[in-house]
């Protein structure tokens, strides 16, 4: 009996390796998400001439192409005007997994799983304040 506990024991710690994709891809993409809103600022003060928070049809580029010859143009525009149905979504699968986990299994994934659903929340809440919703705006104008 001691053996299969042993087992048992051993196969839940490990036993969860859809846990640990589903944290690195949210702190990638949390990672991703930053990178792309660091790229749209840096083509923004590219375009201007001066570093500042654009909006949808402001007057420093309101006569220049935003995406011409920009080679990120597609990539940063998707995660830009994605993430928050990403995040909220993400956000859901993991509470959803939290709660169909319980406590079972490690201490330090449960930490990193709160974690990664905290760094999707504030995902939501960056893209969800005016400046967030405006840099969408501005990138799909």
């Amino acid at each position: 009996m001691t053996t299969a506990m042993a087992a048992r024991n051993t196969a839940r710690v490990d036993g969860h390796p859809g846990v640990k994709v589903l944290m690195v891809a949210q702190y990638a993409f949390a990672a991703w998400y930053a990178a792309c809103v660091y790229l749209a600022l840096a083509q923004a003060a590219h375009l201007a001439g001066h570093w500042y928070l654009p909006s949808w049809g402001d007057t420093s580029t309101a006569d220049v192409d935003v995406s011409g010859g920009w080679t990120w143009a597609a990539p940063v525009t998707i995660t830009v005007a994605m993430a928050p149905l990403v995040a909220w979504v993400s956000l859901f699968v993991s509470s959803a997994v939290f709660l169909i986990r319980g406590a079972s299994g490690s201490r330090r994934l449960t930490f990193a799983l709160i974690g990664s659903s905290v760094l999707m929340l504030l995902v939501i809440v960056v893209t969800l304040t005016p400046p967030g919703i405006g840099l969408s705006g501005w990138l799909s104008d």
